[in-house]
């Protein structure tokens, strides 16, 4: 009786061990036939049961099966699992840690690839719907999987890069950045997007050199030569912004707001004459451009205070006074047209209408000084 009962147990546990094998087959079977659901439910057991738990080939299985759940476009399969894509690349782990012999290396690998395009594919998704922090994990993911194999996935890179910034997270687009400039990538952005992290940390010395660095790899880059131009203004080096923006002029003569930004450089140079003509310029190409309009309106008034400020250093009587305060004068006369214009445009801009009073006051002009008044005492009610 005894050996008859040792008998029968031996063989519930071929059988309970043999149901489990016969599981991972079926699964298998499930798989290839494209019945998801029936995969993943004979899948599942055989991870934690003993006799099947350590065979590389289960969860090389359980991956595939869970890849194709991520890739399914059928609504019943996607919702048999929330995660698929990283409970795919765990198996696929799991499946590489097991297999000492790598009878399944080659399956993993193509597996861990799926994973890649997945992970990149919901990067993709999470970024459209400004979910950038979850896309930055996602093209994180794919960036590492093709890290393994030796490859360098520039392009969920570049998004990760991307992502990072748009969450405001400095140090990590920096960190994918600087790999792709190390990587040669071939988009000129990178170089001027790096550099503007650099000047906000106040590193100035590091962002012209990757503005240098990206003008040598893309010359032509009129973005590039724009963020030149933008960090030696933002350095105070006006030479050599000038150099930049008579560059970007030569690439878009007919852009208002260059003309704009070479009329600020040289008006900051204290060429007076170069900076009429270039808000002039940007005036004829933009006759509704306030701040072209505003600054040639100061310009004038600006050179006005100047010749008023030697007027006032003569002595008591010297007849150089009346000139220069005619000078004075015909400055002020040509910047209201430009400072009338402007508060055309933007009719509640305080500093413009306290500045024609001012000059209205000066020149005596009592009508237009009367109407003046009554639009700032309208905007302080």
């Amino acid at each position: 009786m005894k050996r008859l009962i040792l008998s029968l147990s031996m063989v519930i546990i071929y059988t309970m061990v043999n149901a489990q094998s016969v599981k991972v087959q079926s699964a298998a079977g499930y798989l290839r036939n494209g019945r998801l659901d029936k995969a993943l439910e004979n899948i599942e057991p055989t991870i934690t049961h003993e006799k099947t738990m350590n065979d590389p080939k289960t969860w090389n299985y359980r991956g595939s099966i869970y890849i194709q759940i991520a890739a399914s476009t059928n609504p019943e399969y996607q919702k048999l699992a929330n995660n698929a894509v990283q409970v795919a690349y765990d198996s696929y782990q799991k499946s590489i840690e097991l297999d000492k012999d790598k009878e399944y290396q080659q399956k993993n690998i193509i597996g861990l690839f799926a994973c890649s395009e997945q992970f990149y594919n919901k990067g993709v998704e999470s970024y459209n719907n400004k979910d950038y922090n979850n896309a930055i994990d996602f093209f994180e993911k794919t960036i590492k999987i093709n890290n393994v194999f030796g490859n360098k996935d520039t392009l969920a890179t570049f998004n990760a890069a991307l992502c990072s910034e748009l969450a405001g997270n400095n140090a990590k687009a920096k960190e994918h950045y600087i790999s792709l400039t190390k990587s040669n990538y071939s988009q000129p952005s990178i170089y001027s997007s790096l550099a503007n992290i650099y000047k906000s940390e106040n590193d100035t010395i590091k962002a012209i050199k990757t503005i240098e660095n990206g003008r040598k790899k893309f010359p032509e880059s009129y973005d590039l030569i724009i963020s030149e131009a933008n960090i030696y203004l933002f350095t105070g080096n006006a030479a050599k912004a000038q150099n930049a923006l008579n560059t970007a002029i030569s690439k878009d003569p007919n852009n208002p707001t260059i003309h704009f930004a070479v009329g600020t450089n040289y008006e900051k140079m204290g060429d007076m004459v170069n900076a009429e003509k270039s808000y002039l310029k940007a005036i004829e190409l933009k006759s509704d451009y306030f701040d072209a309009i505003y600054n040639l309106g100061a310009l004038h008034v600006n050179n006005a205070v100047e010749i008023m400020g030697r007027a006032n250093t003569l002595a008591l009587g010297d007849k150089n006074y009346d000139i220069l305060k005619k000078q004075a004068d015909e400055q002020l006369n040509k910047s209201m047209p430009y400072l009338e214009k402007a508060t055309e445009i933007q009719p509640k801009d305080i500093v413009v209408l306290t500045t024609l009073k001012d000059i209205y006051t000066r020149l005596n002009l009592l009508e237009k000084l009367k109407s003046v008044n009554q639009k700032i005492a309208d905007l302080k009610k």
